[in-house]
């Protein structure tokens, strides 16, 4: 069973990787427009618009970030004891980043099925992952 339990994380750790990067890529590459990956992009663009190019461009560096996060997270799967401290840092910033969904205070949004399993994966899940990663690395 604890050894299952290790397995189970590794493949759980691997698809976050994956889901991270795919994410990356699309808001990283199609900015606020997105390349539509997730469903239809939005209109949002505004041709001559010094304000959205600005946004647009922290919108595609933050992406890039985001996706750097799920490259660690697939390299730390070879080894979770070395860099437990990486993940463990990886899913604060997930918490941190879920719970500062909060401060727009438009409750109706985030319970929306726009981006409750966002926030339910930033929130619920990472939580989830630091206690798993602390039981496998007990168990070994």
């Amino acid at each position: 069973m604890q050894r299952i339990s290790v397995v189970g994380l590794k493949i759980v750790l691997v698809l976050v990787g994956l889901m991270s990067l795919y994410i990356s890529l699309d808001f990283g590459l199609g900015g606020f427009e997105t390349l539509g990956w997730q469903g239809a992009p939005p209109h949002v663009a505004e041709p001559g618009n010094l304000r959205y190019a600005v946004h647009d461009s922290h919108f595609r560096f933050l992406a890039g970030v985001f996706g750097t996060l799920g490259v660690s997270i697939l390299l730390a799967v070879r080894d979770l004891a070395k860099y437990s401290l990486l993940l463990q840092t990886i899913f604060t910033a997930f918490i941190v980043g879920g719970v500062l969904r909060f401060s727009a205070n438009n409750h109706e949004i985030l319970l929306s099925g726009e981006l409750l399993l966002a926030l339910i994966a930033e929130i619920g899940l990472m939580l989830g992952l630091h206690w798993w990663l602390h039981q496998a690395l007990k168990i070994k």
